[in-house]
């Protein structure tokens, strides 16, 4: 199992559904799917916690990277293992003639990723965390929510956490067979800027029909994020030219959780408990959360957090911001003019894109997310704990 995040089989044949227009013509597959999402990431601090994998550090002031995570799966049962596959790029994309798509050897799954120790560091819970929500300098009545785990009954704490966390791991394993991804432990090697994915893509395996499909969209513009440090934070941004819209979230008083403190958690959402925007988001759904508040429309370049979370984290904060992008989806065949007749699908794919950046606050010129020199590396420190006593990667207390 790779370290990035993976997304269920069940999950993606139903956002692939939506590839198939409305109607009641009958359809039958896709016997393979493919998945290419593409970000830029830029800035500094904490890296994606979805698309890019929690806790990857990014360098300080106005760094820019390219990220490709490339999945090809099968609705039966690979008739040969391990499933491998090729995904051929052209010459622009800068990624040679092709990567290798690798699935696990039959008794040889790939190890998880070392970094997460959730299942072996359980601890009681302990502290407080303080929640707070929306764009606005001060915080508004009834913020913060708070949960007291000193004051949360037994009963509601959560049951074998350590059990829950291997079967989480258990069924992640399970979601990789028949599939073949990149990164993989033969090459992993991310495009640099400059490389364009427009154009041509070719995907050839031992367990699935070929794929073939043209892309539209390249790689977002890269989001760079100025943090104006008064008594609340104020956080301006570029416009990114093809952004659906944005969703900006922040944490601060992670070194203190472990041992009874309180951790601060905000989200520019209006809703105190959507955090579907920590992840990819598309464009359908992107507008329907607009309406809601919960993400900010294109046209929006700034946003505050409020003086309260930032006292209450003692002042230093790191946080991270997607901006939706574009998406595009294929099927092969082409839907039948017929609507009586049955569309036997071959194949769906789907490219997703988005542009993420990080920022630091608290730490002086540094807390710019793109204008500043990098930091002078730190002493290595055991990784912070939360609340439940699970090690936050990517921090350091």
């Amino acid at each position: 199992m790779s370290a990035s995040t993976r997304i269920p089989a069940t999950l993606i044949l139903a956002s692939l559904i939506g590839v198939v227009p409305g109607s009641a013509q009958k359809t039958t597959g896709p016997k393979a799917q493919y998945a290419m999402d593409v970000q830029t990431m830029s800035g500094m601090g904490m890296g994606s916690m979805m698309g890019g994998g929690l806790g990857a550090l990014l360098g300080g002031g106005g760094n820019e990277n390219y990220m490709l995570d490339l999945r090809l799966t099968s609705a039966v049962a690979a008739p040969v293992q391990p499933e491998k596959g090729d995904h051929f790029f052209l010459p622009s994309a800068k990624m040679g003639k092709s990567v290798p798509l690798l699935g696990d050897v039959p008794g040889k799954p790939t190890a998880p990723d070392e970094s997460y120790e959730g299942d072996r560091n359980f601890e009681k819970p302990k502290g407080r965390i303080l929640i707070f929500w929306g764009c606005n300098e001060k915080s508004p009545k009834g913020q913060p929510f708070i949960i007291d785990f000193a004051k949360m009954p037994a009963a509601k704490m959560p049951p074998n956490m350590p059990q829950a966390m291997q079967g989480y791991r258990a069924a992640a394993q399970a979601r990789d067979e028949n599939a073949a991804w990149w990164p993989n432990g033969r090459n992993g090697k991310q495009p640099k800027s400059g490389s364009s994915l427009r154009g041509e893509h070719r995907i050839a395996s031992n367990f699935t029909p070929e794929i073939k499909f043209a892309l539209a969209n390249d790689y977002m513009a890269a989001l760079k994020i100025a943090v104006g440090e008064g008594a609340a934070i104020q956080l301006n941004w570029n416009s990114v030219p093809t952004a659906t819209g944005y969703a900006a979230w922040a944490m601060g008083g992670m070194e203190r959780a472990g041992q009874g403190g309180d951790m601060v958690m905000w989200t520019s959402a209006n809703n105190r408990d959507f955090g579907e925007s920590m992840g990819w988001l598309s464009p359908a759904e992107v507008q329907r959360q607009i309406a809601a508040k919960n993400v900010m429309p294109p046209s929006q370049t700034g946003c505050a957090i409020p003086a309260e979370a930032k006292a209450a984290a003692g002042g230093m904060m790191f946080g991270s911001m997607n901006a939706f992008g574009p998406e595009e989806n294929f099927a092969f065949p082409p839907k039948p003019t017929d609507p009586k007749a049955v569309w036997n699908i071959e194949w769906t794919a789907k490219a997703r894109f988005k542009s993420f950046a990080s920022f630091m606050v608290g730490m002086g010129d540094s807390g710019m997310g793109g204008a500043s020199a990098p930091a002078a590396e730190p002493k290595k420190k055991k990784p912070c704990k939360g609340p439940l006593g699970i090690p936050i990667p990517g921090t350091s207390c």
